[in-house]
């Protein structure tokens, strides 16, 4: 049995809340970094596209790997781009 199999039992508005949830500290965090001219808040937008996907699968756009596999991208893209503006910051 899979880990996490209980959760099947949820309904999936409760996801969905979540997914809005985290949607909405994706926007919190870009505005909080964005106002003092920070270089990283561009990459939350990264993060709000990736619950934007998770919703669309919520919506019946996408199936749940698609929504894995273009959110874990997104993430990845995402640490990239922070890892490559701190090395360029300590330069």
């Amino acid at each position: 049995m899979p880990i996490g199999h209980f959760l099947d039992a949820f309904p999936s508005l409760i996801f969905v809340a979540a997914h809005v949830m985290f949607l909405l500290v994706g926007l919190w965090a870009w505005r909080k970094t964005g106002g003092g001219g920070r270089r990283l808040s561009p990459t939350f937008w990264l993060y709000v596209a990736a619950q934007a996907i998770f919703l669309g699968f919520f919506a019946g756009a996408l199936t749940m790997k698609m929504a894995v596999l273009l959110e874990q991208t997104l993430m990845a893209v995402m640490v990239i781009a922070i890892a490559s503006r701190s090395t360029a910051a300590a330069a």
